[in-house]
């Protein structure tokens, strides 16, 4: 059958379909029209995700910050109560002098208490001992900062100092070194949750005078 003999009610079918297609622009309009609810509900439960996810970390951050300056405040505390019962006698003068703030030391526990029982030398005549160096280390509290080694827009706020002073000097070096440890600061705020610590070796004039002070109180041999 050739196409002029197709009937003429289905040639009205076609042209009645053809004349009814809707066009493009009106077809993709009354989907997104459809699916615009949908889509607002979507965008609604991302934010609130959002929301929720930066809650919770703000929420886990702040009790980080909490739990650290905790751990730093019972550091303290522990520190500070493990010399509670020498620090009475262990106290030493303040070295400060007037409009210079009061340096307060906690000297080591190690030298209070012997970790082992003592050694009687009587044992073993023929062993030669020769002293090399002696150290005294100590909590510090309201000591100044000292200078950091390579920032010179931060500093170090001590909280612990250890002095080591040789028999005989070393000829780099010098007869004592000091090593402050502490807090790195910057701009009067601390900026590392580790402490950090500096060495301080040769010429006493050119230490922090507080630090020389310090150096000079321990020195049973006299530093100068």
């Amino acid at each position: 059958m050739s196409m002029d003999d197709r009937p003429e009610a289905l040639d009205a079918l076609l042209a009645h379909v053809a004349d009814n297609l809707p066009d493009e622009a009106t077809t993709t309009a009354k989907a997104r029209a459809a699916l615009a609810p949908l889509e607002a509900k979507v965008r609604a439960l991302k934010a609130r995700e959002h929301a929720e996810i930066r809650s919770a970390a703000r929420a886990e951050a702040a009790a980080e910050l909490r739990t650290d300056a905790s751990l730093r405040d019972a550091e303290g505390e522990i520190a500070l109560a493990a010399y509670g019962r020498e620090l009475a006698d262990l106290l030493a003068p303040s070295t400060a002098t007037e409009g210079q703030p009061k340096i307060v030391r906690g000297v080591d526990q190690a030298q209070a208490v012997e970790p082992n029982p003592p050694v009687d030398v009587r044992a073993d005549p023929g062993i030669d001992r020769v002293p090399v160096t002696r150290s005294v280390r100590y909590i510090v509290r309201g000591a100044p900062d000292v200078p950091d080694e390579y920032n010179a827009t931060r500093t170090v706020a001590p909280t612990e100092v250890t002095l080591t002073y040789r028999v005989t000097p070393d000829s780099q070096l010098g007869r004592v070194h000091a090593y402050v440890k502490g807090w790195w600061m910057q701009d009067g705020a601390r900026i590392h949750s580790e402490s950090v610590g500096r060495h301080f070796t040769g010429d006493l004039t050119n230490w922090p005078k507080w630090l020389a002070a310090e150096a000079r109180h321990h020195d049973a041999d006299g530093a100068s």
